[in-house]
């Protein structure tokens, strides 16, 4: 294994924290189930720092909770930092244990638990952004076109998750907007402005019932002027034959 001096974070004093904390390993297969691969950091993150949160031990990979002072055997800093060092083993074991046969060799050469932190973010979390991005541009490009507002939603909802997982939350009211713009306001003009107008944003789920709602109002009122203008055509086809057996 590389040496552990090079790439740590080394503090001239003692940390005292880590002398009051026992040793504690993670069980990758149980603990940390999603593998780390190339298309999904920023969800393989999360349960990753929700776990070190848990156990107190964010300060390893933040670079807070930095190497103390080496000292000699005999020297009381060298029992602080013996117990540093393996914690930080264990940690880097985790992250090892915890991404896909793609990733490890990126990290195989790395001696702390922070520089595989820190390599991981800087070969992935651009990618993530540039991924935001592209998530963006499909919900401003999308079209209603044939589908049901029911399909349509459901798509705009599986982007507006995915964006969720990959930490750029939208807000209500883009995804209202994405919505809107999607549909068409000449379609659905009847109840664009009532809801622009609202000064609290609805839930996804309120503004798909209004929608479908109001599709269905639509079918049914295209429904009833196709039969009314059905029955028109029928009684003006009855007049004319009418008049027609009349004249014989």
């Amino acid at each position: 294994m590389a040496s552990h001096s090079s790439n740590t974070p080394v503090s001239t004093h003692p940390v005292n924290t880590i002398e009051q904390q026992p040793l504690l390993s993670v069980n990758a297969n149980t603990q940390l189930p999603l593998k780390f691969t190339p298309t999904n950091y920023p969800s393989w993150r999360a349960q990753f720092v929700t776990l070190l949160i848990g156990y107190d031990l964010m300060g390893f990979i933040d670079g807070t909770l930095q190497c103390p002072s080496r000292g000699g055997p005999t020297q009381p800093p060298f029992a602080t930092y013996t117990l540093w060092y393996r914690q930080d083993q264990l940690l880097l074991h985790a992250i090892f244990a915890s991404v896909s046969k793609v990733v490890m060799p990126l990290i195989a050469s790395v001696a702390t638990s922070y520089s595989a932190w820190e390599r991981l973010r800087r070969l992935y979390a651009n990618k993530s952004r540039t991924h935001v991005m592209q998530l963006k541009e499909d919900l401003m490009l999308m079209h209603h076109g044939n589908k049901s507002v029911s399909d349509f939603l459901q798509f705009v909802k599986v982007l507006a998750d995915e964006l969720v997982v990959i930490d750029a939350p939208l807000s209500a009211d883009d995804i209202m907007l994405y919505v809107l713009n999607g549909l068409g306001t000449d379609y659905f003009k009847e109840i664009v402005a009532p809801i622009r107008a609202r000064e609290n944003p609805l839930s996804f789920e309120e503004f798909h019932d209004l929608l479908v709602g109001h599709e269905d109002y639509l079918k049914r009122l295209e429904f009833a002027n196709a039969t009314l203008i059905a029955t028109t055509n029928s009684t003006q086809c009855c007049n004319n034959q009418n008049k027609f057996t009349n004249k014989k």
